[in-house]
């Protein structure tokens, strides 16, 4: 088998004098017969990474290469971990472990750095997108590719099963859920609430939330509320689940989980009131900051928590806000709701999400898959308003990852052009560049607008002029593949 090692290329010749004799060394070492290819941008236009990544791959391939790793070139393997061998199954991102975050993941879907692909896995995913330009989300778009096509490491936490749930459409549903005296006196105590959660956004209300849009806002759509400084669960215009509480100096106590929408969800929000901590679970895993997925959970706070009065809690609304504000209204799909008057531990969750819990904590189970059979839901003095009951297929997906090897790679030294902090706010390095590249991942690549087999090797002679193929360095494998980009 031999490997193609594809490098995006342009006024990089430090980094390009270290990368090529230490890949080649390496490689040669553990016997792995490679070619070296270096997509080199020979214009004045913006770079286009993605592009060249294609170029080199056409050349690896047209070379008789077996498999390719698209690979940048200021990144460098460190030791036995760095795996080259053929991605059999699916493509596996081996850059794991990098120097530049402390030898951890940058973010949980990271796919940068060194991926490995077979032909058959390239033809079918249609390498990159051609039309990344500067810097940015190039990376992103490969690994929704690999996505769509199932080749990321996806499991289902439970059997599928069709059940009958409640469905809020984001204008005006609502159900009441009249407390009793155990939930009324909850809140400023241990409690624990799970909720099985299929959100959607709302575009018609507000865009996505995007770092690179400076007119962006932001919305937090209410799932379950107790209104009066909201205690509750809601999903936001960030794709992220959220809980929040107040304390009784009026202090905001919050935490947040990414998530794309359309996702069936378990949702837990537990609180330790003897040490003061809130806990946030995403099916059953806590939110860890380490990932860039969320706050890192728990959190601690200070005060004792806000007491609640008799008012109703709320499904799929809170009357907070101001008729018109985004913020009043949830849409999407809700099965269970479920709560305890008790701080469970991750194990007692993980083993309450798929059947009822008998325990003297358990305070309320919202089961709308019992509205039709035998109105049970009654029971807990519920009132629904233009809240549809329908049947839905719930699987729950575990987050969906790229198949990785645990590789460490070291990071050459270069300058940061990602995300940066400027007075606190979250900014692109690279400024509107990047912010058009997220508007067209983000709102059209991962919203299905883009025809991705149209758009990538698929079409990648109508992109480039070539100039030349050129030796480098006296290594007689290594290669620049020097084009113009149309």
């Amino acid at each position: 088998m031999k490997l193609g090692v594809c490098v995006p290329y342009r006024n990089r010749e430090e980094h390009m004098n270290k990368f090529v004799p230490h890949i080649h060394k390496f490689l040669n070492d553990r016997g792995i017969e490679h070619a070296i290819y270096l997509g080199h941008q020979c214009d004045d236009k913006l770079f286009n990474r993605g592009l060249m990544k294609n170029v080199a791959a056409k050349a690896a391939f047209d070379d008789g290469c077996d498999y390719i790793v698209w690979h940048d070139i200021d990144m460098v393997p460190e030791d036995d971990s760095c795996d080259y061998s053929f991605p059999t199954d699916a493509p596996q991102h081996i850059a794991v472990r990098i120097s530049q975050s402390d030898y951890m993941l940058k973010y949980e879907e990271y796919f940068g750095g060194a991926v490995l692909f077979s032909r058959e896995q390239v033809e079918k995913t249609n390498g990159y997108s051609n039309d990344y330009w500067d810097w940015g989300m190039e990376d992103d778009d490969l690994f929704w590719r690999c996505q769509l096509e199932g080749y990321t490491d996806k499991k289902y936490i439970d059997e599928p099963k069709i059940e009958n749930v409640a469905k809020y459409n984001g204008i005006d549903s609502v159900t009441q859920l009249l407390p009793s005296s155990q939930l009324r006196g909850c809140l400023n105590e241990n409690h624990t609430i799970s909720i099985l959660v299929k959100a959607e956004q709302q575009i018609e209300k507000a865009p996505i939330y995007l770092i690179g849009d400076n007119e962006r806002i932001f919305v937090e759509y209410p799932i379950f509320r107790k209104p009066g400084f909201d205690w509750g669960i809601s999903f936001n215009n960030s794709r992220a689940y959220t809980s929040m509480m107040w304390d009784s100096k009026k202090n905001h106590i919050y935490q947040w989980m990414k998530r794309y929408e359309g996702e069936w969800t378990w949702v837990t929000m537990s609180v330790d009131v003897k040490n003061k901590k809130m806990h946030l679970y995403l099916n059953g895993n806590e939110s860890d900051a380490r990932n860039g997925t969320g706050t890192q959970s728990p959190i601690d706070y200070e005060n004792d928590l806000k007491r609640y009065g008799a008012e109703p809690f709320y499904i799929g609304h809170t009357p907070s806000w101001e008729n018109g504000n985004p913020n009043k209204w949830f849409k999407g799909f809700v099965s269970k709701i479920k709560m305890w008057n008790k701080c469970l531990t991750q194990e007692e969750i993980i083993d309450s999400l798929n059947k009822d819990s008998n325990n003297k904590h358990f305070i309320l189970n919202l089961n709308f898959n019992k509205v039709i059979k035998d109105n049970s839901y009654l029971m807990h003095k519920t009132f629904s308003k233009n809240v549809e009951f329908v049947e839905q297929e719930i699987k729950i997906p575990s987050t969906s990852l790229p198949h990785r090897r645990d590789g460490k790679f070291l990071c050459l030294p270069h300058q940061t052009e990602g995300l940066i902090s400027v007075g606190g706010i979250d900014k692109w390095a690279k400024g509107e560049t990047t912010a058009a590249n997220e508007r067209r991942y983000i709102l059209q690549m991962q919203q299905g607008e883009i025809n991705y087999k149209n758009d990538g090797m698929s079409n990648l002679k109508e992109k480039y002029q070539y100039l030349n193929k050129e030796n480098i360095l006296g290594i007689d494998n290594a290669f620049l593949i020097n084009v113009k980009c149309k």
